[in-house]
């Protein structure tokens, strides 16, 4: 008898000790550029409203999954990293914030808001991802992201235009990759801001 129950109790510690496993935390990043954004001060649309449409993009970029290209054809996923927010919604922040600080328009609001606007843009993120070289000895990040500005009640473009950025990575790893993506995204911002000045002269 006290052998089988030290046989059972020996089975429960080996079955205890198989689900305490450590498991790799899974990692969770966030989109955040910097704060130093240049107010200026073009006049052209401070009588205007703005609002900032909800971006599109393509449905990997509405998950939290964070995804890498490898080579000029292949895609995957990192299993031990993820974005806290998906870059669609946090891009669509971050340009929300910057436009706001530019003091370009006399208010920006979300697309969530309920007040009628002179003024919308619409975003597409057409890239937002972090590359490595067949050989896996480089790394890079691509963003591109197309900003169309249109007048809200004749739904006319007045503007559009293209932004892309292309950073290296400083090492082969997701946390890298992170930090070079703000980056580019930075870029972007700030040139797009530069172009919404020109189109409020």
């Amino acid at each position: 008898m006290l052998n089988r129950n030290f046989i059972f109790l020996t089975l429960i510690t080996f079955l205890f000790l198989g689900c305490a496993t450590n498991i790799p935390a899974v990692s969770e990043y966030r989109i955040n550029v910097s704060d130093a954004v240049p107010a200026f001060e073009q006049s052209g649309c401070k009588e205007q409203s703005l609002k900032i449409a909800q971006a599109f993009s393509s449905s990997s970029l509405m998950t939290h999954n964070m995804n890498y290209g490898l080579g000029p054809h292949k895609q995957y996923q990192f299993t031990e990293s993820e974005w806290a927010e998906s870059p669609n919604r946090a891009i669509s922040a971050e340009i929300l914030q910057y436009i706001k600080a530019t003091e370009l328009f006399k208010n920006v609001q979300t697309f969530k808001s309920r007040s009628r606007n002179g003024l919308l843009l619409e975003t597409n993120i057409e890239e937002f991802m972090q590359y490595f070289t067949e050989d896996e000895k480089e790394s890079f990040v691509k963003a591109k992201i197309n900003l169309t500005l249109l007048d809200a009640k004749e739904s006319k473009v007045l503007a559009t235009k293209t932004f892309s950025s292309t950073v290296k990575v400083d090492a082969l790893s997701a946390d890298a990759g992170v930090i070079a993506l703000n980056k580019a995204l930075e870029n972007i911002l700030i040139e797009s801001g530069k172009w919404l000045s020109e189109v409020c002269q």
